[in-house]
């Protein structure tokens, strides 16, 4: 067996730079991504609050949900 710790180990590879436009591409892509996270979640939020609001004007009638 081949002892492989130590100092004459080389480590993980460098990685290579992106290109300006690839690396400009995907932040883009990240920042458009965020903006529909954000987007999705708010909506989320509304149809929890409109259900909640669904279910009190239902309890409040007597009436069941299907």
């Amino acid at each position: 067996m081949i002892e492989r710790r130590g100092k004459n180990g080389k480590g993980r590879p460098r990685k290579k730079p992106l290109d300006k436009e690839i690396e400009n591409d995907l932040i883009a892509e990240n920042q458009r991504l965020r903006e529909r996270l954000e987007y999705v979640e708010a909506e989320n939020e509304y149809l929890k609050k409109l259900d909640a609001l669904v279910r009190a004007e239902e309890q409040k009638n007597g009436k069941k949900r299907k």
